[in-house]
């Protein structure tokens, strides 16, 4: 089985700034591409493409983020597209910034975090037109937030119905409390917008590190699943932050779980043809 991974990070701490990460932590140090191939040898199916997603590097970095990845791919060909990242909101060159990231050739789509912003961020005016121009550059917008974000997300998501959107991690749904509601409604209403797709990844992380069971996590990933459809669901793995808990060698397994009564056809939309159309990888 052909398997795409359509959220890897790679970061280089030597020479990029990531804000977030704590000194001393699980995360700081550079993670590299045979790190990922390391963690994820022990799947089933090989990993034949890897989309990276920006690692949350500080603004002034993004484009070299970006392309470092470029020739990252020169060299392992399965890095097959990239997500970059712009400020919306936070520089006056936001149109230069767009046009920088669009000439790289991998960049598929572009991400500015919602997460951590206060309320209103993702509905303020130049963050609704970003992700407009975003769109207008034949780019996809990804949209990384948590639970309680979901209603700004769908009002943005309303505002932008010509821009092809990618949900991460399901929303970050509060699986460490057993929060369902309004998470389940929200993520229906998100998924009755046919500009949206949703990736199965990041869950293990919002359970209990230490503690998680997979039963607590399929019930999340069943229900992104049973919402949006076979056809609107990608899988990844959200490497290395899903090291956090366990990594990549207990979250696959859960895959496996929610997709053993699947078809075949079902299957490979969710691991790998899903992918190739919506980064346009064909």
């Amino acid at each position: 089985m052909k398997l795409i991974d359509t959220h890897v990070h790679f970061w280089q701490v030597d020479s990029l700034s990531y804000p977030w990460i704590e000194k001393g932590s699980l995360f700081d140090r550079s993670f590299s591409v045979p790190d990922y191939l390391l963690a994820s040898a022990q799947v089933t199916a090989s990993v034949s493409g890897m989309i990276f997603v920006e690692a949350d590097a500080d603004p002034s970095c993004s484009l070299r983020e970006a392309r470092w990845v470029q020739e990252l791919a020169a060299a392992d060909p399965r890095i097959r597209g990239i997500v970059a990242r712009v400020a919306l909101t936070e520089s006056r060159s936001v149109a230069a910034d767009l046009d920088a990231v669009t000439a790289i050739p991998l960049v598929k789509g572009v991400r500015d975090n919602i997460q951590g912003h206060a309320t209103g961020f993702a509905v303020q005016p130049s963050y609704v037109q970003g992700v407009r121009d975003v769109g207008r550059r034949g780019l996809h917008f990804e949209l990384c937030l948590k639970h309680h974000q979901l209603g700004e997300a769908l009002e943005l998501a309303k505002q932008c119905p010509g821009v092809p959107l990618v949900l991460d991690h399901c929303a970050k749904p509060g699986i460490r409390n057993g929060e369902r509601e309004p998470w389940l409604m929200q993520i229906r209403q998100l998924a009755a917008l046919p500009n949206i797709v949703c990736k199965i990844s990041g869950l293990v992380t919002e359970a209990d590190w230490e503690r998680w069971r997979p039963e607590e996590i399929l019930w999340y990933a069943r229900q992104a699943a049973d919402a949006f459809g076979a056809t609107r669901i990608l899988f990844g793995s959200d490497w290395p932050v899903c090291e956090a808990a366990g990594g990549f060698e207990k979250w696959f397994p859960v895959v496996q779980t929610l997709t053993a009564s699947w078809s075949a056809t079902d299957k490979e939309s969710f691991f790998s043809r899903n992918a190739e159309r919506v980064y346009r990888l064909l």
